[in-house]
């Protein structure tokens, strides 16, 4: 019928909504449920959809416009301070575990670029699970955050390069056919230039104002770079991430992102769901020794291999772990590189079938490894210490370092800040004319703006034990919470209260029930902004109504100079 493809979108998102609504009930993260969703609707549940074709369409549809928003979203300025690292550590990690994966597969009897293909579909971790993580606990701005989302791009950058290549393995020994990847991948590359610097600043800029147009814009774009890829015989997930690319350092990426996240997160959906419809229990076609292989190397050697480059570089062994556990999954590009294979013969049927296994189930469990990962560091930290008691890790520390600026005396009776954003460095900025005030926040950026001011600052989590005991959270007369996560807040306040009934905590809360917990637990005073800025807003709006009056002109002028300094400072400090 010609509604089926149709018919078979809307089983998916209904099927879809239904099994969220289910997980969310039960505090599942939504992408486990779109994959469940799959196993569901898909060949091995109630074969809903059981048209290969229309399975791998959708697949790489929703992998295509994931890539696209990933590419706009990619933002290189931010990650340029660890270029060396970020670069160097993904070619590393990659080469090191494709090299491990190909000498066992070969030991394992299987051929050349089938174990080759392996290798990179197993090194190659998600940006979008990632990202998705990061953003939901507010941490993209942190260390571990800007560490793990550079090395993925990284990634993405160079899955880009070889999709080509191994889809045309003899082009690398032919001239000609080399020539011609050469030529293709500088087309999209120089097109992608010419547009960024030349057209879309223009075109977005003049249709800003209309939604729909704008809107046009982005998805052409997307669109467009798909068409050209697929020209140049790519495959149409690399045009569309070169498409994000050229949109991510515009000053419209943000509203670009934004037209473009109800199409983003409707793609997201039908990818996640398209691999759970893949998955197959046919136990005959698996290759047992191979799928232990593949397990052991998302979970155990990836993680060891991002782990050691982030603790020798100087990062600490929590940052380590938490880049470590983050990157233990497969990625977008593990399927596409899969589905290539099988589709060129160049994969059997049984290897292809492990593949989507080991990528569906590493996925699926990335949020509970993350969500673990404190527990996790903190027995580990305690075993080593029993077994290395002498042991320093200040070496590897040194990063860190740079990103601590502390009085030299001991801290004791002082005020201690949780978080350093526009309300936490205000409050800061006056409260140190009154005693020693020291500034906790998990943005490297902020830590390193609070140092050129001569603030005392420490980068870290107030949660952790490190960053407890040197801003000697315990000894301080006043401890102050600003910061938005509301799970570290309270927990923070709950170890502080058993700890020092003495100790005065000041809490920001951002609804009446969360001002309630924090009330129960022993807070002095909670402040809610929001509220006392809407009260503010009322009172001049019900003067106006009285009187006909606005603030004067005088106090309205020195208010916009005051912004205006402000503004100047943040220039100068970010």
């Amino acid at each position: 019928m010609a509604f089926d493809i149709v018919f078979s979108f809307g089983i998916i998102m209904i099927a879809s909504t239904i099994v969220a609504l289910i997980a969310r009930r039960f505090k599942q993260p939504l992408l486990f449920a779109y994959l469940i969703t799959g196993v569901i609707i898909g060949p091995i549940g109630l074969a809903l959809i059981s048209n290969t074709q229309d399975i791998l369409v959708f697949s790489e549809l929703g992998v295509a416009f994931l890539l696209f928003a990933i590419g706009i979203e990619s933002n290189f300025s931010k990650l340029f301070r660890m270029k060396y690292l970020i670069v160097f550590g993904s070619l590393l990690q990659v080469a090191v575990t494709t090299a491990i994966v190909f000498a066992l597969m070969g030991v394992l009897g299987f051929g050349f670029i089938e174990s080759l293909y392996v290798g990179l579909i197993l090194a190659f971790s998600s940006t979008v699970i990632a990202v998705k993580y990061l953003s939901d606990k507010n941490q993209i701005n942190t260390l571990h955050g800007r560490l793990i989302i550079g090395f993925a791009i990284v990634q993405d950058l160079v899955a880009v390069m070889l999709l080509p290549l191994l889809a045309r393995p003899e082009t690398i020994f032919d001239i000609g056919l080399l020539s011609g990847f050469l030529i293709g991948l500088a087309v999209l590359f120089v097109l992608a230039v010419l547009l960024n610097k030349l057209l879309l600043p223009r075109l977005l800029k003049s249709n800003a104002k209309n939604q729909e147009l704008f809107f046009l814009i982005v998805i052409s774009t997307g669109l467009g770079f798909m068409y050209v890829a697929n020209l140049v015989n790519f495959s149409i997930a690399v045009g569309a991430f070169i498409g994000g690319l050229t949109l991510s350092n515009l000053p419209y990426n943000t509203e670009a992102l934004s037209r473009i996240r109800g199409l983003r997160d409707f793609f997201t959906t039908i990818f996640f769901v398209s691999l759970g419809m893949q998955l197959t229990l046919s136990i005959a076609a698996f290759p047992i020794a191979l799928a232990v292989l593949m397990f052991l190397t998302v979970y155990l050697l990836n993680p060891l291999i991002y782990y050691l480059i982030t603790y020798f570089a100087g990062y600490g062994s929590r940052n380590a772990l938490t880049v470590g556990l983050a990157l233990e999954q497969a990625s977008e590009f593990s399927f596409i590189l899969a589905a290539q294979a099988l589709m060129l013969g160049q994969m059997s049927q049984g290897v292809y079938s492990v593949a989507i296994l080991v990528i569906v189930v590493s996925m699926a469990t990335t949020p509970y490894m993350l969500e673990s990962s404190s527990k996790a560091y903190s027995f580990l930290h305690s075993v080593f210490k029993r077994l290395f008691p002498k042991y320093s890790s200040k070496k590897f520390n040194r990063k860190l370092k740079e990103l601590e600026y502390l009085p030299k005396e001991e801290l004791e009776g002082h005020i201690v800040i949780l978080g350093s954003g526009v309300f936490g460095n205000s409050v800061a900025a006056v409260l140190r004319n009154y005693a020693t005030v020291v500034l906790i926040d998990h943005n490297p950026s902020n830590i390193l703006s609070n140092i050129k001011k001569r603030l005392y600052s420490v980068y870290g989590n107030g949660e952790s034990e490190e960053v407890w005991q040197k801003a000697n959270i315990e000894g301080a007369k006043i401890v102050i919470s600003t910061i938005p996560d509301t799970r570290a807040a309270m927990s923070i306040i709950k170890r502080l209260r058993e700890a020092n009934e003495k100790s005065v905590i000041f809490a920001r809360a951002h609804n009446f029930e969360e001002a309630l917990q924090m009330y129960k637990l022993g807070v002095e005073s909670v402040i809610m902004p929001q509220v006392l800025g809407s009260n503010e807003c009322i009172r001049q709006i019900q003067n106006f109504l009285n009187t006909g009056k606005t603030i004067s002109s005088k106090l309205k002028n020195e208010f916009i100079n005051y912004l205006k300094g402000k503004a100047a400072l943040e220039r100068k400090y970010s």
